[in-house]
Parts: C-alpha cells; sequence; structure tokens
C-alpha cells in the first residue's frame, strides 16, 4: 500500500473573478448580473470566514452545435483556426479574504448523434485506424469537436499524421492545452522525416527543442545554415546532459562524429552514472578514454552492490579520486556497510562545485540517508554538517528539503534555534506553493519559541494554509479550534455555448471518455489563471462523479494558491459504506483514498496493492474472513464499495493494534507494522507523553511514509470537516490519541 507523496493544498485567498473574462472574449454578456456577496471583516485574531457568494453559470439552449459554426470548415488535417471560442483575456487571482467563483458551466448536452460520433472517432484513433477516424470526425459539423478530434489524433496518432499536421494544428491553436506533449511528438516526426533546414528553423523559432530528436534536427539544420559553432554548442549540451537511450545515442554519434571530444564523453558518462544507467555509462566510458573505465566499473559496482565494490574502488587511479563520481561512490559504500560517521565526513569533505545541479537529486538523498543514520548515532553536529552542505543551485525542491533539515537538526538535536531560524527564513524566501510557505513559518515559529522571540507571527502566517499539514499545527499551536475551508455559494451567470478548451473537456466526459480528457484538465489546472474557470473546470467531472478527475483540478488549483479547497477535497470518491463494527470514521476512509489511490478504483500497484485503499489481497482475504464478507478478488477494482468496506475494516484493525494511536496507524497502513515497531524501538514511543509526536513524525526514515503520514493527517481534518459539516480542527487531539499519560 505504497503511496505517492503529495504537495498539501492551502488557504491563500484570491479574487473572485466571475468568467468576466470570457464573457468578453466571445461577445456575450451576463443574462443577469453577477452577484457577489460582501466579503466578511477578518476578526482580528484570526483569519476570515470563506463563504462567499458567486456566480453559477448557466448556458443557454442550443438547437444544435452546427448554428454557431462558420460556413466553411476544414476537415481534419487542415488544422483550422478554432480559436475563437476558446480565448479569454487572462485575469489575475488578485486577493479576497472570502471564497471563489464557481462557475457550474452547466452546458446543455449536445444531440446523441453527435456524442456518439465523437465517442466513435475517439475510440479508432486510440485503435490506431487513421483513414476511418479522420473520415468519422470529418463528418462532424462542430468544429470544437473536430478540433478536440486533432488532438485525440496527435496524441496516439502522431507517427502516422506526420509532422505537417501536427505544426499545423500547433500553430493554429497556441492556447489548446498540452503544448509539450503536442511539441515533443512534433520533434519526433521532424526528425523521422528529416525535414529541411527552413522547415526546422521556422518550427524552432522562439523556441528550443524539448527533446533530443529536435535538437538533432535543429543542429543538422544549423550545420547547413553555415553555423558550426552554434550546433556544437548544442549538440556538447545535449551529449553532455540528456539522458537517452542507445538508438539515441548511436544518432548522435553518427551524425556529429567531429563535434564529440573526450570531455563531452565524460560528462555525459558523469551524467548516466547518476542516471544509473551503468551499461550507457560504460560504454561512453569507453569513447572517453584514459581511466575513465576503472571510475565507471568502480561506481557502477558500488551501485549495484556488487561483491567487488571494495576492490573496483581501490583500482581507481589516485589522480581520479576527486572526481564527483568516485567521491559519491565512495560515500555509498561507506553507507551501505554502514560505516556512518566515515560516511558523513566523505561527504563533508565533497566540494559543493562538485555537485551539478542535474545530479543534486542525487547527492542529497545519499546526504539525507546519511544525516539520519547520524542522528540515529547521536552524532547530531556531523549530521548537521552533512544535511547544511548543498550547493546554492540546486532544485528548489531538492534545496528546499535540505534547508529544513539542516535547520530541524539545528533546532531540535543541537538546540541552536538561531542557526535553525536561517535555514528556515531560506525557505520561506524561496517559497512558491502553499505547503512550503506553512511548512516555514511554522518551523520559524518553533524556532523562535525556543529562542525566547515572539513567535505568533510565524504561526499565524502558516495558519493561513489551513489545508495544510504544518498550517493545521500551527493553528493547533495558536489554540485556534476552527479550520475554515473555502465553500461556495452560487448566483447566476450565463456564458455562451462555446468555451474552447472546456468545452472540449466537457465533450469528452459526455462521450464516456473520461482518461482521454484528464491530461487536458491537468494541463489547464496548472494554466488558467481565473478562478472561476478552475472552478468550471472542477466542475465538469464533478458532474459527472469522476472523484479522481475532480481532485486533480482541485488539487492543482489549492497548490497555486486558488481558494478551490472543496474541489481538492471531494466527497464522492467513496460510495456509501456499510461499515464493519470495528470500522474507523468515515472521514479516516475518504483521508486514506485520497492519498492511496486518488480516487481511481481501478489502480493496481506495482506491488499488487488493489483498489481505492490500495489493499493487498491477502490482507483483504484475512479482512473478508474476520469481518464475515465473501471474499472476491475482482471486486477489489471492479467494486469500490467493496474495498472501501475492506479497507476500512482493515484500519479498524490496525487501530485496536495500536491502541488508538492515528499516527501509528496510518504510519503501518503504509509501511507495515514491522517497520513501526523498529522506529518505536528508535525513536520512542510517540504514545508515551514524554515524546513530541511531530517530531516522531519527522523521524521516520522512510520519505515516502513521513509524507504519507502528513497528507493522510493533514485531509482527515480537511475531510471531517466536508463530511460532518463542522469545522473543528482536532489533529491535536488526533496526535495525542492512544497517549499513554
Amino acid at each position: 500500500m505504497m503511496a505517492s507523496a503529495d504537495g498539501g493544498a492551502t488557504d491563500i485567498s484570491a479574487a473572485i473573478h466571475p468568467l468576466a473574462s470570457v464573457l468578453a472574449s466571445i461577445g456575450s454578456s451576463p443574462a443577469a448580473p453577477v452577484t457577489v456577496a460582501p466579503e466578511k471583516t477578518p476578526a482580528p485574531e484570526k483569519p476570515a470566514s470563506t463563504d462567499a457568494a458567486v456566480p453559477a453559470v448557466t448556458a443557454p439552449a442550443s438547437s444544435g452545435s452546427s448554428a454557431a459554426e462558420p460556413a466553411s470548415v476544414a476537415a481534419p488535417g487542415a488544422a483550422p483556426d478554432l480559436r475563437r471560442d476558446a480565448e479569454a483575456a487572462p485575469a489575475s487571482p488578485g486577493a479576497s479574504a472570502t471564497g471563489a467563483a464557481a462557475p457550474a458551466l452547466a452546458e446543455p448536452p449536445k444531440p446523441a448523434m453527435d456524442l456518439a460520433a465523437l465517442k466513435g472517432a475517439v475510440d479508432l484513433y486510440r485503435k490506431g485506424d487513421l483513414a476511418a477516424a479522420d473520415a468519422a470526425a470529418a463528418a462532424i459539423p462542430d468544429a470544437t469537436s473536430r478540433r478536440l478530434l486533432e488532438w485525440v489524433a496527435i496524441r496516439y496518432m502522431a507517427r502516422d499524421l506526420g509532422f505537417a499536421r501536427i505544426d499545423a494544428f500547433i500553430r493554429a491553436n497556441p492556447d489548446w492545452p498540452t503544448q509539450k506533449l503536442m511539441r515533443r511528438r512534433a520533434e519526433e516526426a521532424l526528425v523521422a522525416e528529416r525535414q529541411k533546414a527552413a522547415v526546422v528553423r521556422a518550427f524552432f523559432k522562439g523556441r528550443a527543442p524539448l527533446t533530443a530528436g529536435g535538437k538533432i534536427a535543429l543542429a543538422r539544420a544549423l550545420i547547413e545554415e553555415d553555423k558550426g559553432a552554434e550546433a556544437a554548442a548544442l549538440v556538447r549540451s545535449a551529449w553532455r546532459n540528456d539522458n537517452f537511450g542507445q538508438e539515441m545515442e548511436s544518432r548522435f554519434l553518427e551524425t556529429f562524429p567531429e563535434l564529440l571530444e573526450a570531455a563531452d564523453h565524460r560528462a555525459r558518462m558523469e551524467t548516466l552514472l547518476f542516471a544509473e544507467d551503468w551499461a550507457g555509462a560504460l560504454r561512453v566510458a569507453n569513447k572517453a578514454g584514459g581511466d575513465a573505465v576503472k571510475l565507471a566499473k568502480a561506481r557502477a559496482a558500488v551501485g549495484r552492490s556488487a561483491s567487488n565494490a571494495a576492490q573496483a574502488l581501490e583500482e581507481v587511479p589516485k589522480e581520479l579520486r576527486k572526481d564527483p563520481a568516485y567521491l559519491f561512490a565512495r560515500a555509498q559504500f561507506l553507507r551501505r556497510q554502514e560505516k556512518f560517521v566515515d560516511a558523513g565526513k566523505a561527504l563533508t569533505a565533497t566540494p559543493r562545485e562538485a555537485v551539478r545541479p542535474d545530479t543534486a537529486d542525487e547527492w542529497w538523498t545519499e546526504r539525507r540517508l546519511v544525516a539520519r543514520k547520524l542522528l540515529d548515532l547521536g552524532e547530531q553536529k556531523l549530521a548537521y554538517d552533512v544535511a547544511s552542505g548543498m550547493p546554492a543551485d540546486a532544485p528548489a525542491k531538492t534545496r528546499t528539503d535540505a534547508e529544513f533539515h539542516a535547520g530541524w537538526i539545528a533546532l531540535r538535536f543541537l538546540n541552536q534555534p538561531l542557526v535553525a531560524e536561517k535555514h528556515f527564513a531560506d525557505i520561506a524566501k524561496a517559497a512558491s506553493t502553499p505547503m512550503t510557505t506553512a511548512r516555514a513559518e511554522y518551523w520559524l515559529g518553533r524556532a523562535a519559541e525556543a529562542a525566547g522571540q515572539p513567535a505568533e507571527e510565524h504561526y499565524r502566517k502558516a495558519a493561513q494554509h489551513g489545508i495544510t499539514y504544518y498550517g493545521q499545527l500551527a493553528r493547533a499551536r495558536l489554540d485556534w479550534r476552527d479550520l475554515p475551508v473555502r465553500r461556495v455559494l452560487r448566483g447566476e451567470l450565463t456564458l455562451p455555448d462555446s468555451v474552447g478548451a472546456l468545452r472540449a473537456v466537457r465533450m469528452l466526459y459526455e462521450a464516456d471518455a473520461r482518461d482521454v480528457a484528464q491530461p487536458l484538465m491537468a494541463d489547464l489546472a496548472n494554466t488558467l489563471e481565473d478562478p472561476g474557470e478552475l472552478d468550471a473546470l472542477a466542475r465538469i467531472p464533478a458532474e459527472k462523479g469522476d472523484a479522481r478527475g475532480l481532485l486533480i483540478v482541485g488539487k492543482a488549483a489549492t497548490q497555486r494558491g486558488f481558494p478551490l479547497d472543496e474541489h481538492a477535497f471531494p466527497t464522492i470518491g467513496v460510495p456509501e459504506l456499510n461499515l464493519a463494527a470495528n470500522a474507523v470514521e468515515k472521514p479516516l476512509v475518504f483521508a486514506i483514498a485520497r492519498q492511496e489511490s486518488a480516487f481511481d478504483p481501478k489502480v493496481v500497484s506495482s506491488a499488487g496493492a488493489r483498489g481505492l485503499m490500495q489493499l493487498m489481497p491477502a490482507t483483504a482475504r484475512q479482512t473478508a474472513q474476520r469481518t464475515g464478507v465473501g471474499y472476491d478478488a475482482d471486486k477489489l477494482t471492479a467494486d469500490p464499495g467493496y474495498n472501501a468496506r475492506l479497507g476500512a475494516a482493515h484500519l479498524g484493525d490496525l487501530v485496536g493494534d495500536w491502541k488508538g494511536s492515528y499516527v501509528l496507524t496510518i504510519a503501518s497502513y503504509n509501511a507495515g507494522g514491522g517497520n513501526v515497531r523498529k522506529w518505536i524501538d528508535a525513536y520512542g514511543d510517540p504514545r508515551s507523553s514524554a515524546i513530541d509526536p511531530v517530531d516522531w513524525v519527522e523521524r521516520i526514515p522512510f520519505t515516502e511514509t513521513r509524507n504519507y503520514v502528513q497528507r493522510v493527517m493533514e485531509n482527515l481534518q480537511v475531510y471531517r470537516c466536508r463530511l460532518t459539516e463542522r469545522s473543528t480542527l482536532l489533529i491535536g487531539d488526533d496526535f495525542k490519541r492512544g497517549v499513554n499519560r
């Protein structure tokens, strides 16, 4: 039951734009006035309530889709410019304390024949029958439908479409979602067809290639235009930094043999070593010459935990022992030999400049593992030195985690709150998501408290992001017992019957092709700038009962700071439960399902966990037998209610096993009871009043499980509000469940 860590959502306010920009762009005006309730004035001691009146959106009745279309329309392949029914002037989120616009975008369904034709064409493209699919698409009179089908063709049959057709669609529809996906498809076709230099240069005018193949095509074009220096720089950069396979590697070597030098091969070797492509690294090492092969063999031996790893390290010449690949391999080898102090010293002796930005994630993973092991050994100072040694140009997410670890160790293990404050302040300055801001401000508050300084302002800043874990902890620290989840009250707003990509998403749902719609929704959720449009997008899967689609939109919106809390925590994802006698509260079931499967009832993990609650078949069988429910393996993915019932009963068993502790229950649901017992032995029992449960969670050595516990705890608080209509925050009480006083 392993789950992917996801970022928390937040309670950042945004201005409410009732889709005025959309109306302006399509030449219509509301049939009824838009009404928005006055903002509530926030009480001085805490954030305001989050309810606000916002407009619902309804489309006027339509007798058919063709009436609004131009007299002359192009068939698939001609890529007509149909932007007029999608364009909307962007609107800034702004700031508001009350909530978000919530247009329902209630568009009347198209005639059944149109939907059947759309579905038929989608199915044909997915099956690979281009001629039949194109014919079916050409027979549909609705222009947005045809444009949507051309996108479906690009997604599923790009190789058959050819470059010209893909390029025409991109040029005619620059605002259509998934631009990167389409550009990648175009670049692949560009290379396969060996397009002329003029065509290549025109395609890449004002934009850089996204793929290795695209870089080959552009470099060829540059050489034909006697721009050899530009071509060489492009080829060398791609060869050094891009992680592509052996086939593309051969293309580079065949096309540009004179442009690649030993230093380029050496740099590529390092890239592939850090990507753990051992065969590829050894292949390139042979081209680098010298002792590069010995270095690559040593790094690969350590990475594979080979029996000859120590010998391979010894065979690396002394002059190469300052190479980043060797330094990394040696530190990793020492850690795997459980020589954690030596590994820590090796890492702290590594110059920061040895860490390339594109290899920083691997370096940080090694540092984090070693730092945590050093804490277990009581080597707090060395642990801090290891954690604080990452370079400033590391990727933002990596840098944030490194700064947190350094600050947390300084605060909780070295009793140096002022040192910790600097690290947490660096996180706050660079924060770009509500979850990161809440994390930084919460720990700045803890550091201020430890230093005897005022902490309330930091907690208040974190508390603004109330649907995040650290925001909830901050509210508990302030003794705020409420958890506002922004809800929307809808008025009236009329929209015409064509709103471009939003309409395309709706049509896919009407055509029972929600899996095709989800990439469009995900891209729109990360690019739309108007809260009303985001809400309109979210209502499409909501109206169709698709909790997964709703979560895709809601999570993206709240992570970007838009106040669409309800959509980020769907209440349609778990069927009405017939709970067993010992089952846990319903909000915990939702909290687990949101994290485990993202409400996908059919998902099967690589480990074999199944369905909504990601139950392993053996666990499901045992739980079914104990609860007197007939076991049916197929129903774990076919019947979400069955899966949820068994999952809730299993959670109830775990709560009983851990004497009421939610922290231990959630951790064991993800990592297993054996690991949790090891952590209790190592870090103490969070059920003891002598143990800070927040610190205990931070000490969980598995990054996935640590994130999992935090996400489920935050989900639980929000789902209590969503499912019970009460806004009481109980995270402090949940941490104390099962505590022995």
